[in-house]
């Protein structure tokens, strides 16, 4: 028995409730269940049960065993003060407030369908990938959907959390903080690590002063990225490297350089070759007075691509690598990559703006333009695919994405709407 399913249970009343009474042998009537309570204190606040001829309001708490409650020293604690009702599933040990009253506990051993917990058991110890999968096509398609809707919602709260937390560390920053974000995403999966090193040592401000100056704005990101350490015979080079020499000094950046070993070319495509993302992110951040006041006007997707849709200089369309020329012409940041920005960069981005001025518009824009964004292809969404749910865009495949990751790998069933509507007793 786990104290999750209790809670479970004990919000949804799935128990028999006809004629209930306490462990002391009081008759117990629920009016109110309460609020379930995500924070410190006890698990439900403001219910209102019925003991005996007086009514209650308070909180509950909840444990598999009664003796949990000196374990988790809730004896001591203030905040426990006005339990009215402890609910567990064994009453192994009387329990008492501070004052020496009894607290009211109900037992609910006995009192819960067999089936139920069996079909919680199975669903949760199941060795599927998706615990559900096998029962996923009986389940509602608008309970899927809001699930999916709520998923989404909740791994962009916890993306703008994150982006909240960066603009603490950035004073309050919001260019510096859309600056660094970019710059890990150009990165991408590979290379973030070192692409982020190089923006939290290089700030956006003093690339504002070269604005538009793209070989000053090269020079400082190869400079600080370790790729200028010598001149040689190719020219291009030689200037970044002169350059460099010089922006180094004056803004004191030599002792921050991170080392070539740190970037990986290894396995990637010669177009996403930290070389090229490079020159396309100097491309991006030469061209632009002001990245984040800009991103944050552009209304749709459409403008969004055209804002990304950069070419990095002349040198980086015929080379792949310092010195070394490539066969073909490469090209500039491709609609895949864009798209890749959009969804983990420019989405949370909002969200997490919008919420820090109480502007919900900023939300639903964000909303909006992951609808207009097609759906990620991955090994995740094949699985989804697989159980008939065909997501439609990167709203659908980011909100099937959180489903996986924080519910099904969890086994968080219960959390879930998809888990408690298979687990419904009137559902089997």
């Amino acid at each position: 028995m786990s104290e999750f399913f209790l809670h479970y249970i004990w919000q949804f009343q799935y128990f028999q409730k006809e004629v209930l009474k306490t462990t002391a042998g009081e008759t117990l009537n629920i009016i109110k269940p309460g609020i379930a309570n995500s924070d410190a204190g006890p698990d439900f606040a403001h219910a209102k049960v019925k003991i005996g001829a007086i009514d209650w309001v308070g909180n509950v708490e909840i444990h598999v065993k009664a003796s949990e409650w000196y374990d988790h020293k809730h004896d001591r604690d203030p905040a426990y003060e006005n339990v009215v009702l402890h609910i567990v599933w064994e009453n192994n040990k009387p329990v008492h407030r501070s004052d020496g009253s009894q607290i009211p506990t109900l037992e609910l051993k006995g009192l819960i369908e067999p089936q139920l917990i069996k079909s919680y058991q199975t669903l949760i110890n199941s060795s599927l990938t998706i615990p559900c999968e096998r029962s996923f096509v009986d389940v509602d398609e608008i309970i899927k959907h809001a699930m999916i809707d709520t998923a989404l919602m909740s791994r962009l709260e916890t993306k703008s959390n994150l982006i909240m937390e960066r603009l603490h560390s950035n004073k309050g920053d919001w260019e510096e903080t859309t600056y660094q974000l970019l710059a890990e995403n150009f990165g991408f999966k590979i290379n973030r690590d070192p692409f982020g090193q190089v923006a939290k040592e290089l700030p956006y401000k003093i690339l504002q002063k070269h604005r538009g100056q793209r070989v000053q704005i090269e020079a400082l990101l190869f400079g600080q990225a370790g790729f200028l350490l010598a001149k040689t015979k190719d020219e291009y080079l030689t200037n970044l490297y002169n350059e460099y020499q010089f922006l180094a000094k004056k803004y004191e950046l030599t002792p921050k350089q991170l080392s070539v070993s740190q970037w990986k070319f290894l396995r990637l495509r010669p177009a996403n070759f930290p070389t090229i993302r490079l020159a396309q992110f100097a491309a991006l951040v030469s061209s632009q007075r002001s990245i984040f006041s800009t991103l944050i006007e552009l209304l749709d997707y459409e403008a969004l691509v055209n804002f990304f849709e950069v070419d990095q200089s002349a040198y980086w369309q015929s080379h792949y690598r310092f010195g070394k020329k490539a066969k073909s012409k490469i090209a500039g940041l491709g609609l895949a990559s864009i798209e890749n920005i959009i969804i983990n960069t420019l989405a949370p981005l909002l969200v997490a703006y919008g919420r820090s001025i109480e502007e919900d518009r900023l939300v639903d824009r964000a909303l909006r333009i992951l609808q207009k964004v097609p759906s990620e292809k991955n090994r995740i969404t094949r699985l989804w695919q697989d159980l008939g749910y065909v997501s439609k865009n990167a709203f659908d495949s980011q909100g099937l994405i959180e489903l996986y990751n924080n519910y099904c790998q969890r086994r968080a069933c219960l959390n879930c709407a998809i888990g408690s509507a298979l687990l419904k007793p009137n559902s089997r």
